[in-house]
């Protein structure tokens, strides 16, 4: 195999998420030939109960059509459908941020009318909005303090939109001890896939922060937003919000690097 065909050969790459909700991102860095240490930065904890999301689905069913549903994480397609059943979304446009949240929906019996091409809260607007939104009635269940502009830019179109916060993002306490023990192992690279991630990059790694040279890689202008925020400095974003793209923004970003 050359360089061409296995591009992270050699790197170590820090994923911040967990093993399932990063499985597609984990196979890939493997196939590109990276090793990689996962160190899961959050996990969620649900903090609407189910009646009361099965009272919103049920809402957005009996409005006038068009009636959509907008996921933009699997683990709100796993609360709503374990809440309310796949079957109360019968009847109403499902769309999915990208294909781990697609897949979700496939998975429990509720396939997608639509998922994004640009895997994040601005891609799914865009291609909610190419569809025509005026008077429409849109359902999105959601993290609590999600960003991305996705219910101002329905509204903007004329959708009368309800956000639900159905879960929280936290950091795991082993988080510190665990990003320790990886950057002593040494790491060319960080991935962060959303603000929640990066936030708690910095709370995990305390006082003493990053090691130098370890690159801060984002899979989309959002999440870098939210790095430089937090403190961060951000080494290479995807050019497509997308596992495929963050793989690409690694391996351009990693290639003059030394290897460790």
């Amino acid at each position: 195999m050359t360089s061409l065909t296995l591009p992270l050969a050699g790197r170590r790459i820090v994923v911040t998420r967990t093993r399932e909700q990063a499985e597609g991102l984990v196979d890939r860095l493997h196939a590109a030939g990276a090793s990689v240490a996962v160190v899961p930065l959050i996990t969620t904890v649900p903090i609407a109960e189910p009646d009361a999301i099965a009272r919103v689905a049920a809402e957005t069913a009996g409005a006038a059509p068009p009636r959509w549903v907008a996921f933009t994480s699997a683990t709100a397609v796993r609360l709503v459908i374990g809440a309310a059943g796949a079957d109360v979304l019968s009847g109403m446009l499902l769309a999915a941020v990208g294909p781990a949240t697609a897949a979700a929906l496939e998975v429990l019996g509720a396939p997608p009318d639509l998922v994004a091409g640009d895997h994040d809260a601005a891609g799914l607007a865009a291609e909610m909005l190419a569809r025509g939104l005026a008077g429409a009635t849109v359902w999105f269940p959601a993290a609590e303090g999600a960003r991305g502009g996705l219910a101002e830019a329905l509204r903007d179109a004329g959708a009368s939109v309800t956000v639900q916060h159905i879960y929280r993002t936290v950091m795991p306490v082993t988080a510190p001890e665990r990003l320790g023990a990886a950057l002593a192992a040494g790491v060319d690279a960080i991935t962060l896939t959303s603000g929640s991630t990066a936030r708690n990059l910095v709370q995990a790694a305390g006082l003493g922060g990053l090691p130098r040279g370890v690159a801060i890689v984002c899979i989309g202008e959002q999440t870098a937003d939210e790095a430089r925020r937090a403190g961060l400095g951000v080494s290479a974003i995807a050019a497509v919000a997308s596992v495929d793209g963050l793989v690409t923004a690694l391996s351009e970003c990693l290639a003059p690097q030394p290897l460790r």
